[in-house]
């Protein structure tokens, strides 16, 4: 056997050995996803009376919570905003807005949120407007829910 033929056939050799531990290792790792699915983690949503279930079903199919997080408890980051850098809780807008002054804010949005260092970067989430998405009926029951995340302990406006 020529040096050539050596050559050529150490390097389909080489070739066989990279793919045959290739397979062995997606297989291994096909084999370990079944042995140990990984966890899925749900978060549930406190219990809401029949009253709010409307306002809670919109909460979340406008995925509110992907922000102001699970029944508006917030904890989203927002850098360099203003509110404390995260996008702000809800469970507060009862003492903060009327109820014609949080339609208002619902519909028109939060286009630009306030920069925390003002040579700072824009913060890179804002609030969209939902006035075309939300009927009168809808938009009445979604503040009716978001009144009813005020703690309790306190009167809620309007409701």
């Amino acid at each position: 056997m020529s040096i050539n033929a050596q050559k050529y056939l150490v390097g389909i050799m080489g070739l066989i050995l990279l793919v045959s531990v290739i397979a062995a290792g997606h297989l291994d790792s096909e084999r370990r996803k079944k042995e140990n699915p990984p966890a899925v983690v749900v978060v549930a949503e406190p219990a809401v009376s029949a009253d709010l279930q409307p306002g809670l079903k919109l909460y979340n199919q406008l995925s509110c919570a992907a922000c102001h997080g699970p029944a508006g408890k917030g904890g989203v980051h927002n850098f360099n905003s203003q509110t404390g850098q995260e996008v702000p809780a809800l469970i507060h807008v009862a003492d903060s807005y009327t109820k014609a002054d949080l339609i208002k804010r619902i519909r028109d949005g939060v286009p630009v949120s306030a920069k925390l260092n003002p040579n700072g970067p824009v913060p890179p989430l804002h609030m969209p407007a939902f006035k075309d998405l939300l009927s009168d009926q809808d938009m009445e029951a979604l503040v009716k829910y978001l009144y009813s995340l005020k703690p309790a302990g306190g009167d809620n406006l309007g409701f």
